[in-house]
């Protein structure tokens, strides 16, 4: 059964700026472990004008693997890199070649994932940001969610500085939707305030191999849609996206805890499904049918 995130104690943390910070501890995700190398290395389609036709033809010619393909004249240089990049595991390198999300992510170890999402005032990134959620495994076991939140729209910044923060060491940052929204936004709304923050991890955004794998299935590709037929994830009580807009300006009016739980349990119920939908991807390599 899925533990319901309303039911996992959280705790209140002092920022070291003006925000408030929450944290909570779910039950460690069960992602397998890093996938074998040689897998993506006898895959001699991830390479840019190779299909089919042509790996058959060079497997026919004794090229078994990218690392043999590093001899041939034509496609030595580009084997050469790719083989290079996958014994380093080298994600934001493959994500430039034909290996698929899942692929690249599967060589990460799950220490190197940052599950991330946001909560707005508008789809319109001139409107605030007020709640960026960011989870991450813990050595010690389980995943480890914070939750930075502006109290108001003057504290925007300082959570800012902090997403900026724990997105500096990540490796692979897995979304749903944040090629087009969580990641722009961010990185709008740190322009607005003259800063930015590096950009040296994979993105994976669950939404496109959600749609690949469920859009002829599912009535959509929400993500609340996904994690209930797929993973059982259901959400009693679960306030609608839609509303969260006005209870923030409400809240920001005026400031009750028990008006802006909602909207943090909403949160964290998203990066929760979305931290298992990636687990059964990669287990199921891909394909949960």
């Amino acid at each position: 059964m899925i533990p319901d995130a309303s039911f996992i104690p959280a705790y209140e943390l002092l920022g070291e700026g003006d925000y408030y910070v929450e944290e909570r501890v779910f039950s460690e995700v069960d992602f397998p472990l890093p996938q074998e190398k040689s897998m993506l290395l006898r895959n001699l389609q991830v390479m840019r004008g190779v299909g089919p036709v042509t790996e058959r033809k060079l497997k026919d010619e004794g090229y078994e693997d990218i690392r043999s393909l590093s001899r041939h004249m034509r496609w030595g240089d580009q084997a050469s890199s790719i083989a290079k990049a996958i014994e380093q595991r080298d994600a934001r390198f493959l994500s430039r070649t034909k290996a698929s999300d899942w692929q690249i992510v599967g060589l990460c170890s799950p220490g190197d994932m940052v599950f991330i999402d946001i909560e707005t005032c508008g789809l319109s990134s001139t409107q605030p940001l007020f709640l960026v959620g960011i989870m991450k495994a813990q050595e010690e076991g389980g995943m480890r969610l914070r939750q930075f939140f502006a109290r108001s729209y003057e504290e925007e910044v300082a959570v800012l500085i902090a997403v900026r923060s724990e997105l500096a060491t990540a490796g692979v940052v897995v979304t749903y939707n944040g090629l087009r929204f969580d990641m722009p936004y961010i990185r709008d709304r740190m322009t607005y305030y003259g800063t930015c923050c590096s950009e040296d991890y994979f993105h994976f955004d669950l939404l496109w191999t959600a749609r690949r794998l469920f859009k002829e299935t599912l009535p959509d590709c929400k993500l609340v849609t996904v994690a209930s037929h797929i993973l059982g994830y259901e959400r009693d009580m679960d306030i609608p996206g839609y509303l969260i807009p006005d209870v923030y300006r409400e809240f920001v009016m005026n400031p009750r805890p028990a008006l802006i739980r909602p909207v943090l349990e909403h949160n964290a119920m998203d990066i929760h499904a979305m931290a298992l939908l990636l687990a059964r991807i990669l287990r199921y390599g891909g394909s949960l049918a």
